[in-house]
């Protein structure tokens, strides 16, 4: 609810079997790295404020990419991404280490085509799972 409200269009929640799911989708890297842009720290500094109001539960974070390079490097930018996010979470006190887990799956859990540039900026996303312990 409190993220409905916070006016970032491209952030949105769900229940997942694990728990609950946020996903910033087009997230916004500087090109082929894993340096945030300052909007992407704002949308992360108001889920880690909402993550504090619950600080029990551990979260994984998921990195995902579009597809373009190769599937090795694919993999591994998106777990460098999925780490930074997490880095910046521990940094605001959202969480401590040992509440985050993260892991990149590259391209291979697309949400839509990789044809268009739409699609792929759908695909360029961080989803953190607040998981139910």
């Amino acid at each position: 609810e409190n993220l409905d409200n916070s006016g970032f269009s491209d952030v949105t929640v769900e229940n997942v079997d694990e728990g609950i799911k946020i996903t910033i989708d087009n997230i916004q890297f500087q090109a082929d790295s894993s340096e945030l842009s300052d909007e992407e720290l704002r949308k992360i500094e108001k889920i880690g404020e909402i993550l504090s109001k619950n600080p029990d539960q551990d979260i994984l974070v998921t990195g995902h990419t579009a597809l373009a390079g190769t599937a090795e490097g694919r993999k591994i930018l998106s777990i460098q991404r999925a780490k930074a996010v997490a880095e910046y979470l521990l940094e605001l006190g959202a969480r401590t280490e040992k509440q985050i887990r993260i892991q990149g799956k590259g391209s291979d859990e697309p949400v839509a085509e990789n044809a268009t540039e739409e699609g792929r900026s759908k695909n360029r996303r961080v989803e953190i799972t607040i998981l139910e312990n």
